[in-house]
């Protein structure tokens, strides 16, 4: 057992009902579940907060396998995480997009530009930051601040690399503090927008854990609503 995640009694009998692999909880998970058939399996124990019944689930690539406990007391948990979740509606991530080399504004990489088409390929990414301007600068930025070296850019050219082995853009997403939209950047070491691609929706992406920059004069919101939290045994 790997991890343990708990939900409200409620949210446990919908999520036994039907367990589907693209849930959330269980795409932000994946790297604790593994599949063996005929070996081993690493599992994720879910149950309801105060109930003894339990899910178990494993997954190998798209398949999910599944098993049920009657009393979870009954599984030797000492050291293992409890992760107290709401659980969501199961949705999409985007994790594939198309990058184009050294665009000038964001007309060349949103499908605008009729000299500028599409890739042939999309190619995966990981966003390895988040940063967040103005409304007011990210406007500026899209219009015509891709060819410009950017501050923002500059401390974080760590955070950016092309993994040729499996073909994965390791990028920082830049957007504004109310859009919907944003921009995923890796900057080949320097400090513009070397590549880039565009994300007409970033609730579509995979953050959670992803560190936010906010760059001045952009600030963080007063409050934050926490969906998560952890509690080690």
């Amino acid at each position: 057992m790997t991890k343990v995640i708990i939900l409200s009694r409620e949210d446990f009998e919908k999520l036994s009902e039907d367990v589907s692999p693209e849930y959330p909880f269980l795409k932000d998970n994946r790297e604790h579940m593994s599949a063996d058939p005929g070996g081993l399996f690493r599992c994720l124990m879910a149950r309801a907060e105060g109930e003894k019944e339990c899910l178990l689930i494993a997954q190998d690539g798209d398949a999910l396998y599944l098993g049920y406990g009657k009393d979870c007391r009954k599984v030797y948990l000492k050291g293992v995480s409890e992760e107290y979740i709401i659980l969501e509606e199961p949705k999409a991530y985007q994790e594939h997009a198309a990058f184009y080399h050294r665009p000038r504004s964001v007309d060349d990489i949103n499908g605008q530009n009729p000299m500028r088409p599409a890739p042939e390929q999309e190619t995966s990414f990981q966003v390895e930051q988040e940063t967040v301007l103005t409304d007011e600068q990210y406007r500026s930025f899209l219009k015509n601040g891709f060819m410009n070296d950017q501050p923002f850019l500059f401390g974080s050219r760590d955070k950016m690399w092309f993994d040729p082995g499996k073909l994965c853009w390791h990028c920082v997403l830049v957007r504004g503090e109310n859009s919907k939209d944003g921009v995923l950047i890796e900057t080949e070491g320097y400090n513009y927008a070397r590549y880039a691609a565009f994300i007409p929706d970033c609730e579509k992406l995979r953050l959670r854990d992803v560190p936010i920059h906010y760059e001045y004069p952009a600030k963080a919101p007063q409050k934050q609503k926490r969906r998560y939290w952890e509690n080690v045994r």
